[in-house]
């Protein structure tokens, strides 16, 4: 939450009302602490409202220039400030030094990341507030919230993310406090939870401070980061799996992820263990192939992939960050996963500028850390030779640049009828042709039926064909009160004055094969065109409305989910005021574009079923 710096507000002097309010929701939700003794009455403390980068409004309370808690929707937690001085009030989980660099750069912990000491983890329940300490030191360096139990934990190998980091040491929330560094604290509650067994050394050692990192790799890498042995793994490939940073869905290699190491009583495993065992290896390995190279090969298909069939001459040019997220991560085989940093080329600037070299594209830059894909050669040998996998990718719900995906049932342009409905004014007129009130009737049978009125009761005018001669039933139903001295009309006015006097309906029957079919009843009224609204938020900033998605059949939540990946920008559904209005999308920013673009090529609806385009952002330049 605090990975980034922060715009603060407000800073004031807390007074005493709030003291007591802080004091008292202090002892509710964090009943272990002596509010007293946290919150003194002479102490200095002051409350900072903050906005952080991904716009929470956060209330950071700081006693004598240290921040000792925050508050985040209603909730308290605490600094690891706080926790060096009470490092017993939350229950603690164990992870090595490398796993905290990653986690301060906003990495959420992963489970294989975890150390599992041999007395086991302790007792946390799902959404419970926990804190992370190191195997050295009992002082937490940081706080989060656990994803799941570690009951589950244990049960599921120790695989996947554990806990969703709030605030750790090195954030920017502690360097706005004195910036001290962790005390080395004994582990709290350790000697009470070891048995006679485990607790065979000196009582007075602290178990944890001699752990080593799990395997021989990592106990031999130098301050850079690297192994002193040329053949031996990077222990940043270790930690993506650890911390879910950088791609966030690696997970660790059977070989690190599920071994077991000793120290002192710690075992870390993939899956509960207990006492002292032997390092597992794993001896099942698929190839020779180094995985550098398999990165390579998979990010070169993707490419290819995405240059045969995704990347349009209309996309160009296109920011690299674009075509990577956009064009080749939906390529990758859904039992595979990308990441560029596992790849010998480690940048995908530079692996463009290797496919640059091999005449696939060409980028250009625009500006320093700005480059732009302008070119693609899809006549290149290796393009046309590759073929497209079937089913085997990840793009199954996605618009890439606005464009539906292969895999997804086609959309059509929706047809929408319109109706006529039998009113009792015009019943008269139309029962002849053997319509009941109520009935539903088209434009062509309207016309129909007064036609054959007309001719029925032979009310054609005589000298002049294009009238019609009203008698009473017939200027009853298309006549006013205020028009008793009409007597006769014209073909067209007659047809119109009809088509006025019955009640209108539409039917929509939608484009897409999969929508129901109760959406295609016949409904009264005038169809509702989709609507889009420009609305100004605190901050100056603008955010886009959209609304009545449902009426054609398109469902909100699919439609937020498809306009956040196109335009990389954050919205949400939410219900309308009153009971049965249906939902509305909001979108970040002015994105009137992108829908009109979304809606008329994806879901093929025409533009006089969208109503606010006007609302789209100018082009050129100002002066």
């Amino acid at each position: 939450m605090f990975r980034k710096d922060f715009h603060v507000k407000s800073n004031i002097a807390i007074r005493g009302s709030d003291r007591r309010k802080l004091r008292s929701n202090l002892a509710e939700q964090l009943p272990s602490l002596s509010a007293d003794e946290v919150i003194p009455n002479k102490d200095a403390m002051t409350v900072k409202k903050v906005f952080t980068h991904a716009d929470y409004t956060v209330m950071v309370y700081c006693l004598n220039g240290d921040p000792v808690f925050f508050e985040w929707e209603k909730q308290l937690y605490p600094t690891v400030y706080l926790l060096w001085k009470y490092p017993g009030i939350l229950p603690c989980l164990i992870t090595w030094p490398p796993v905290l660099d990653k986690m301060v750069g906003g990495a959420d912990l992963m489970l294989p990341g975890v150390v599992v000491p041999s007395f086991g983890l302790p007792e946390i329940a799902k959404r419970q507030l926990c804190a992370i300490c190191l195997p050295d030191s009992g002082a937490p360096v940081a706080i989060g919230i656990a994803t799941m139990s570690s009951a589950d934990m244990i049960a599921s190998g120790m695989k996947g993310k554990g806990v969703q980091t709030l605030h750790c040491y090195k954030d920017f929330l502690w360097k706005q406090g004195s910036k001290s560094n962790p005390p080395t604290i004994p582990f709290p509650n350790v000697q009470s939870t070891l048995s006679e067994e485990d607790s065979g050394a000196n009582p007075q050692t602290n178990e944890l401070s001699e752990v080593k990192p799990p395997t021989d790799d990592i106990q031999q890498l130098n301050l850079n980061g690297t192994s002193a042995e040329p053949n031996s793994t990077s222990i940043n490939e270790q930690l993506i799996a650890a911390t879910g940073a950088e791609g966030d869905t690696a997970e660790l290699p059977a070989a690190s992820g599920e071994s077991m190491v000793e120290g002192d009583g710690v075992t870390e495993t993939g899956g509960a263990t207990g006492g002292t065992e032997d390092i597992v290896e794993d001896e099942e390995v698929e190839d020779d192939i180094p995985p550098a190279v398999k990165m390579d090969r998979l990010l070169y298909q993707c490419l290819l992939h995405s240059l045969k069939c995704k990347v349009k001459k209309s996309d160009l040019p296109l920011l690299t960050s674009t075509f990577y997220k956009n064009h080749i991560l939906p390529c990758c085989p859904r039992n595979q996963t990308l990441d560029v940093k596992k790849s010998s080329y480690k940048k995908f600037s530079k692996f463009l500028q290797a496919m640059q070299q091999e005449h696939l594209l060409t980028v250009k830059t625009e500006k320093k850390g700005v480059d732009n894909v302008v070119d693609i050669d899809r006549s290149h040998p290796d393009v046309r030779a590759f073929e497209i996998p079937e089913g085997d990718t990840n793009d199954e719900d996605e618009v890439q640049g606005g464009k539906p995906t292969n895999s997804e049932a086609v959309w059509s342009s929706p047809e929408i009828k319109e109706f006529f409905q039998v009113t009792t004014k015009m019943l008269p007129v139309l029962k002849c042709a053997g319509y009941r009130q109520g009935a539903w009737m088209t434009a062509e049978e309207v016309r129909k039926a007064v036609t054959d009125y007309v001719k029925q009761e032979e009310l054609a005018d005589k000298n002049d064909r294009r009238l019609v001669v009203l008698d009473p039933v017939l200027h009853d139903a298309v006549m006013k009160k205020t028009e008793p001295s009409t007597t006769h009309l014209a073909w067209d006015k007659l047809f119109t004055r009809s088509y006025r006097e019955l009640t209108r309906g539409h039917q929509l029957v939608l484009g897409n094969p999969g929508i129901a079919t109760e959406n295609q009843r016949m409904k009264k009224g005038n169809i509702e065109p989709i609507e889009l609204k420009i609305q100004r938020k605190a901050g100056n900033k603008l955010v886009t409305l959209i609304t009545r998605l449902e009426t054609f059949g398109i469902d909100p939540k699919d439609f937020s989910h498809r306009i956040q990946k196109g335009v990389s920008a954050s919205s949400s559904v939410s219900a309308l005021p009153g009971q049965g209005q249906g939902q509305q999308v909001l979108v970040q920013g002015n994105q009137v574009n992108y829908v009109d673009k979304l809606l008329t090529e994806h879901y093929k609806l025409p533009r006089k079923y969208i109503r606010g385009l006007e609302l789209a952002p100018k082009s050129g330049k100002r002066r």
